[in-house]
């Protein structure tokens, strides 16, 4: 078992390290645990006094590792989150929940969680397209015969084609929903009517 003097050192080694590897600095960590920047530098160079469980678990949860990785117990994560990325991200979506239901009229409040849920349905969508066209259309030279037999110049120009025509229909619904806003502001029921027949046709329990 660490000494107290030796479990600081190794908790604030370890704290430091992940934070680099996410790409977090020193504030984004404190907001997260509630406390001051100063106070995650104290931890990094092990002179805090303060390894009790609570305080830990706050140091874990900001960097997304378990307690007993801090503590030198053992060497596996026991998480999902590789990068500053996807922590944004979650954190944006924690923003968004947290606003949940919005303080404003009901045919205001509906409509924008109509759009905020086409938007995540589109957004789904787009990243299934854009890794098909990643694999299949990004540089690749297997489609060299194919490219010939359908008449391109090159299989570059194949590629580059095939990889806007996976995903346009994603994008054009981006830009649907952008026209369904604008809309909005000038006639608030047609713009209801056009959003509930794209979500309906979004919608994987709809006949």
């Amino acid at each position: 078992m660490l000494k107290d003097k030796e479990l600081r050192k190794t908790i604030g080694s370890r704290a430091k390290s992940r934070r680099q590897e996410l790409g977090l600095n020193q504030p984004y960590v404190a907001e997260k645990m509630g406390v001051t920047a100063s106070t995650i530098q104290r931890y990094e160079a092990g002179t805090i006094d303060n390894t009790k469980k609570m305080t830990l678990e706050g140091l874990a949860d900001a960097l997304h590792v378990s307690v007993e990785w801090l503590k030198g117990e053992t060497d596996e994560y026991e998480t999902d989150i590789t990068d500053k990325r996807e922590l944004q991200i979650r954190d944006v979506m924690t923003s968004i929940l947290n606003k949940l239901p919005y303080d404003m009229e009901q045919s205001e409040s509906d409509f924008s969680k109509d759009l905020l849920l086409l938007m995540l349905r589109e957004y789904e969508l787009f990243v299934d397209s854009f890794q098909f066209a990643c694999k299949n259309f990004k540089g690749n030279t297997d489609n060299k015969m194919l490219a010939q037999t359908m008449g391109f110049e090159s299989n570059k120009e194949y590629n580059e084609i095939m990889f806007l025509r996976e995903i346009t229909h994603t994008v054009n619904a981006l830009n649907d929903m952008g026209d369904i806003v604008r809309l909005y502001s000038k006639n608030p029921e047609t713009a209801k009517n056009r959003l509930a027949n794209l979500l309906s046709e979004k919608d994987p329990d709809s006949v």
